[in-house]
């Protein structure tokens, strides 16, 4: 839910996401996003159950150094929140905290239930490959663990801490 600021790399992303546990959410939500430049990305996401296409928008318009974080701004769907539907815009600052640790704040509006949250995120490097994720949606924790190969990456989120899902995401 907003503040992923992250921008993919290759040109375009396509990312799939597959919950595999009985859950009130969709099962299964669709994004496409095309890099414009290394600090702009857009693209759509798609939700097949409620037939709803969203806007996705990351723009890192100050670069992290040293002394500050980066910062972005953009909109996307308000996944991986259970409590929000429809889109959430975002402000997010992120910083490489040390080697191999990051982490990121973001003021977030959701504008189909006009409520403000402060998502977050840590994020680890376990091995060359190998991250995890702590990210906080404003209202749940859901723990991350992705593997990067090449071109592809592939991650087990435990949606509240208990629901398995698999992400897919293939940059090309």
């Amino acid at each position: 839910m907003g503040g992923a600021g992250q921008i993919q790399s290759g040109l375009w992303s396509l990312t799939g996401r597959f919950v595999l546990a009985d859950s009130d959410r969709s099962p299964v939500e669709f994004s496409l996003a095309h890099r414009l430049r290394d600090d702009l990305q857009v693209g759509i996401e798609y939700d097949p159950e409620e037939g709803e296409v969203y806007p996705l928008l990351n723009w890192r318009f100050m670069e992290a150094t040293e002394d500050r974080p980066a910062l972005a701004v953009g909109t996307s769907s308000a996944w991986p929140s259970r409590e929000v539907d429809g889109n959430a815009v975002f402000l997010t600052a992120a910083q490489n905290l040390r080697a191999g640790l990051s982490g990121s704040l973001s003021l977030s509006y959701g504008l189909e239930d006009e409520r403000v949250r402060v998502p977050a995120s840590l994020n680890y490097t376990l091995s060359e490959g190998w991250t995890g994720t702590m990210i906080y949606d404003g209202d749940n924790l859901h723990p991350v663990v992705t593997v990067r190969r090449t071109s592809l990456s592939y991650s087990l989120i435990l949606l509240n801490g208990e629901e398995p899902t698999i992400s897919i995401s293939w940059g090309f």
